[in-house]
């Protein structure tokens, strides 16, 4: 379940990146961004919850691995 706390996290931050960018290049207050912002900030935090170890960079190419092997159990 960390695992896919992890990689939603990632990937809702990637996302707020690339939305505030796009609302900025059109002068809009990026409200879209800010949301995915918390809503991977929260993945983040509830992984780190679930599990309390540490997370290292090397987790997330991990996580893939074991998502994309159908080891990952929810």
């Amino acid at each position: 379940m960390t695992d896919i706390l992890i990689l939603l996290g990632t990937a809702a931050l990637a996302l707020a990146v690339i939305l505030a960018i796009a609302a900025l290049a059109r002068t809009e207050p990026p409200r879209g961004a800010a949301i995915m912002f918390v809503l991977g900030v929260a993945a983040i935090l509830a992984g780190a919850w679930i599990d309390p170890t540490p997370f290292r960079v090397q987790d997330l190419g991990l996580a893939w691995q074991r998502l994309l092997a159908g080891d990952i159990r929810v």
